[in-house]
């Protein structure tokens, strides 16, 4: 924890999500954690309330939901920087209701004794004058800026009105991040009781796939990381798969329950429908780490107490479905970026609900190389907050140029290569010069030697390439049942797909060279892409500069 006396600018990470929300900080030690909030809360409730003379934030406002949900605003975050005709579909039933005002989507409310019309802006703006009051009783310092996380399907105008909702809450935005890179980011600095993360990958070149599934939806993001650069490839974004899926499922199990064991049927009653969800909430998060679980309501209805219980084994087959739907869509978000599981170097697991063992198990074997790896060594749902957190301590040498020159800092995604840059050797054998997915514009510069003694022409092909793993599995299927190694194993399929030439770019013949012993004629080749995909290749020899330049338009797909 920072001390009063450090001048150091006091940067918090925020995530803001639509039912929770975290703050985060890094210690002494370069580890991040997330701070507890006056109720002792680490995933503060994304709700504010209006009780009386009272505004109510986080976990004092779900309490409010039983006795006063008309008062109560909830699943808001959303809904920020849209307009009323956008939100008036998807507005939650049963807790304040959503109105116009001046085209914004707002909540009506009764708040000391009058009507009371409060814009979602608004709404977020207390919210998170709560989250920074809380960080600074945490701290005991005031709090300089944050790092903020926002979803990928925001658009401009949801982020910026978001950033407005920070700053009127006395925050100032150092950057804007979206999610997974936030995740990413953990991981890429993050340590574990004073060790630095393994990556997949030495050269910190991979390709990563972040599952983020929340407690309102399902989101998959596959990024391409190159030298430092996050690029975001292409997100899957569905808004009903998320953790409340799995409770509902809970839900109506237990309601079926109740209503065998007393004759009374739920169905209709709002308020023993919030007591029992609140309770499979917990249960689901029981079942994460015991084979049973139990759910227990006081007065659930008629003044009728109810207990029951349920194994792993029996969640698991009712959520095969969605199971089955979280697949699905990992598998979708691969195909639109012409992908396999084979391809992906982690899988970054993300959300409370990724907790879940069987939807681990699952990810796993659609993940079969052992070479990738399946990530979840910090809080799942604090994950984004940490990476936040992260960003900021990293923007904390320049937090007060940016605060006072108001430097834009957004991350965004840039387009990238689809298929990997490379030549062909003398043993037919293609050779990667630039992967896949590599953020454009790109330029590479790459030395090679001579094979022969005074060697007067060298002849170079610049190729893109397509993995090979789809030809190999087959041939291996095929071979399974005959062949074996000299152990007696089968033979196992690669752990990294093979790059093999598919379009001929470019042949280029560098003619009268100087006379150079072998591996002393030296030939440089660069290439270039910009973003508009134009390929210019140059092969020159060191000493004499003999260059040839060729460009190419259109070069990627």
């Amino acid at each position: 924890m920072p001390s009063a006396t450090d001048s150091k600018p006091v940067i918090i990470g925020l995530r803001i999500g639509q039912s929770y929300s975290s703050i985060a900080i890094i210690n002494k030690d370069g580890r991040a954690g997330c701070i507890a909030n006056e109720d002792g809360e680490r995933q503060i409730p994304t709700m504010v309330a209006f009780s009386g003379e009272e505004e109510l934030t986080g976990t004092q406002a779900r309490v409010q939901l039983l006795s006063n949900a008309k008062n109560t605003i909830t699943q808001f975050r959303n809904f920020i920087g849209k307009s009323y005709e956008e939100c008036k579909s998807i507005a939650n039933i049963g807790t304040a209701q959503l109105v116009d005002k001046d085209g914004q989507a707002a909540y009506k409310v009764e708040f000391k004794e009058e009507e009371t019309i409060v814009t979602v802006q608004e709404v977020c703006t207390k919210y998170i004058t709560s989250l920074k009051e809380s960080a600074e009783n945490f701290l005991g310092q005031p709090v300089t800026g944050t790092v903020l996380a926002v979803p990928t399907y925001f658009t401009e105008q949801q982020k910026n009105s978001l950033k407005i909702a920070t700053e009127k809450a006395g925050l100032k935005v150092l950057q804007l991040i979206n999610e997974p890179s936030a995740a990413a980011l953990a991981y890429e600095l993050g340590y574990i009781s004073g060790q630095k993360l393994m990556t997949a990958n030495e050269y910190d070149d991979r390709v990563d796939v972040i599952v983020d599934l929340g407690s309102d939806s399902l989101d998959v993001s596959v990024m391409s990381v190159r030298s430092g650069m996050y690029t975001i490839l292409g997100t899957t974004h569905d808004p009903d798969l998320g953790g409340a899926a799995f409770d509902e499922l809970l839900a109506k199990h237990f309601a079926n329950e109740f209503k065998r064991k007393t004759k009374i049927d739920i169905t209709d009653n709002k308020r023993a429908l919030v007591k029992l969800r609140n309770a499979v909430e917990i249960t689901k998060k029981t079942l994460s780490s015991n084979s049973t679980a139990p759910c227990s309501v006081e007065s659930l209805a008629e003044g009728i107490d109810f207990h029951g219980n349920i194994n792993r084994t029996r969640f698991e087959i009712m959520a095969n479905k969605l199971f089955s739907k979280n697949l699905e869509i990992i598998s979708e978000a691969l195909k639109k970026n012409d992908l396999e599981p084979q391809s992906i170097d982690e899988v970054i697991l993300v959300g409370g609900a990724s907790r879940i063992p069987k939807l681990q198990s699952k990810i796993r074997e659609m993940f079969v190389n052992p070479s990738t790896l399946i990530r979840q060594d910090f809080e799942p749902e604090e994950v984004v907050a940490y990476g936040c957190a992260f960003q900021g301590s990293l923007l904390s040498n320049f937090a007060d140029k940016i605060i006072n020159d108001s430097i834009n800092t957004s991350i965004t995604s840039t387009p990238h290569l689809l298929k990997s840059i490379g030549i062909v050797n003398d043993k037919q054998e293609f050779i990667t010069l630039i992967p896949e997915n590599t953020p454009l514009p790109v330029r590479r510069k790459f030395t090679f030697t001579n094979y022969l003694e005074n060697q007067k022409e060298i002849y170079i092909t610049v190729w893109e390439g397509i993995h090979q793993h789809q030809e190999e599995e087959k041939k291996v299927e095929e071979g399974k049942n005959d062949e074996k190694d000299e152990g007696g194993e089968d033979i196992k399929l690669p752990q990294r797909p093979i790059n093999i030439p598919d379009k001929l770019l470019a042949e280029m013949v560098l003619k009268d060279l100087p006379e150079k012993l072998i591996n002393e004629l030296k030939i440089d080749i660069i290439i270039e892409v910009d973003i508009h995909s134009k390929c210019i290749i140059t092969a020159k020899e060191i000493s004499s500069d003999k260059k040839l330049e060729i460009e190419i338009d259109g070069k990627t797909k």
